[in-house]
């Protein structure tokens, strides 16, 4: 359910690369620090957004150091960490341990279990440090499975969980920005819960599991009309998301954030879309990923 909030790099400048990077590398370090190189295994682009998005804003001091790391131990990597990147590599451990949850509760997958036992005195902590935090996304994710129990079929209910657990990870100290920032986590949970479900909904199919989005798929006549659908529904999202956006004061890094919110997102669209292209034999694979950012 995780991943798709990233940067579209070949539009960021080398020296911005370079500074996403970084931080990205400083949340790594931050998981490891504090929960081993379990929780470095859950590490996910959204919470480097995430980062973004809560630097921006509030302008914690930043730490940069060089070091190297177990993925790349032959050159020195950069790091740069902050309040916010502990914050973030909390919340990263927080939906990590759900999400591991619903899967061990859904499909009693071993691999899930597994790295639950890793991160239970990982995640126990977090809940404790942020306990109305953790009694929300654990109330989002029980109402998340009651639905999907039930078999519905109502999307904006569905994705609604989502939102709602990426509202409370976004409201980062409860001020006067909570509304804004609620708003962008709500409506970028929606995003990527459909667009999860979207990826998934042929192998959701063969396998029989839940997805949403098949009953919304089979009420087309035409799977162009059901894609058409989608893809509104999913610019409908990312508008109110931006909206929320524009409303913060951030001027640092404002347009590494417009970067991922405006184009980066989409970058599992457009991938999808160039493979569905090039599967058809139409000779112009980049057509529909294009027209989608």
């Amino acid at each position: 359910m995780y991943g798709y909030v990233s940067v579209n790099t070949a539009e960021l400048k080398m020296r911005e690369f370079d500074e996403y990077q970084a931080r990205y590398c400083g949340l790594c370090s931050c998981l490891k620090k504090d929960y081993g190189r379990a929780g470095q295994l859950t590490i996910q682009h959204d919470m480097t957004f995430l980062i973004y998005l809560l630097q921006g804003l509030y302008e914690t001091e930043e730490h940069t150091f060089n070091g190297r790391c177990i993925a790349h131990p032959v050159r020195k990597r950069t790091f740069t960490t902050s309040d916010v990147s502990s914050y973030a590599a909390d919340m990263n451990i927080l939906l990590a341990w759900y999400k591991l949850a619903d899967d061990w509760e859904d499909d009693k997958s071993k691999k899930a279990r597994v790295m639950m036992a890793a991160l239970k005195k990982g995640a126990k902590r977090v809940q404790d440090k942020y306990p109305e935090k953790a009694k929300a996304v654990e109330s989002a994710f029980e109402k998340f499975s009651e639905l999907e129990r039930s078999g519905s079929d109502q999307l904006d209910a569905v994705s609604g969980c989502f939102g709602e657990v990426m509202a409370e990870v976004c409201d980062y100290r409860n001020d006067e920005w909570s509304d804004e920032l609620r708003r962008v986590g709500f409506y970028l949970g929606k995003f990527i819960y459909i667009m999860d479900a979207y990826e998934d909904m042929e192998s959701d199919r063969k396998k029989g599991d839940y997805n949403c989005l098949i009953k919304i798929y089979d009420g087309f006549d035409k799977k162009e009309d059901a894609e058409e659908y989608v893809y509104r529904l999913l610019n409908m999202v990312m508008a109110e998301c931006a909206r929320a956006f524009e409303m913060l004061p951030i001027v640092k890094d404002a347009e590494v954030l417009r970067n991922i919110i405006y184009a980066g997102v989409w970058g599992k669209w457009s991938e999808m879309h160039r493979e569905d292209c090039e599967c058809n034999g139409t000779g112009d694979p980049d057509t529909q990923g294009q027209s989608s950012e």
